[in-house]
């Protein structure tokens, strides 16, 4: 009976390890800081064509995500689906989350948060290593 207060403690911590308050919200893709981090990053694109930069830059800015008790929500441009995921690592400045999304099934997500957690960066994935999208909290 005495371990009985212990298991309940624990329980709830560990039901809140799965969730990080600074994601909670709404988040808005911004095309022009992930376009600008990306020219940075690459300088192959200094030799891009407006158009192939006019292309490329409209691939952002259009997604928005939200996040809510362990479920995050990606309203991208031609559909809305929901995911359930938990955050296995934090720090200061960063959280790791795993979604059960088929796209990031078995795939570790680091979100790097920037400007006081009102933005954050994640890796872009398909477009290649060390590509990052910028996520600005939108405020309500």
């Amino acid at each position: 009976m005495r371990f009985k207060p212990f298991f309940l403690v624990l329980a709830v911590v560990t039901g809140c390890a799965h969730d990080d308050p600074r994601l909670q919200g709404t988040w808005h893709s911004n095309r022009n800081a992930t376009v600008a981090a990306i020219f940075q990053r690459d300088p192959r694109w200094t030799n891009a064509t407006p158009k192939q930069v006019e292309g490329f830059g409209d691939m952002f800015g259009y997604t928005t995500i939200t996040y809510d008790k362990g479920t995050m929500t990606i309203n991208a441009r031609w559909q809305v689906h929901s995911h359930r995921y938990r955050v296995v690592d934090r720090g200061p400045d960063f959280v790791v989350i795993r979604s059960d999304a088929a796209t990031y099934k078995d795939h570790d997500l680091r979100l790097r948060f920037v400007d006081g957690d009102s933005g954050y960066w994640i890796e872009t994935g398909g477009l290649g290593s060390g590509l990052e999208e910028r996520f600005d909290r939108v405020k309500k």
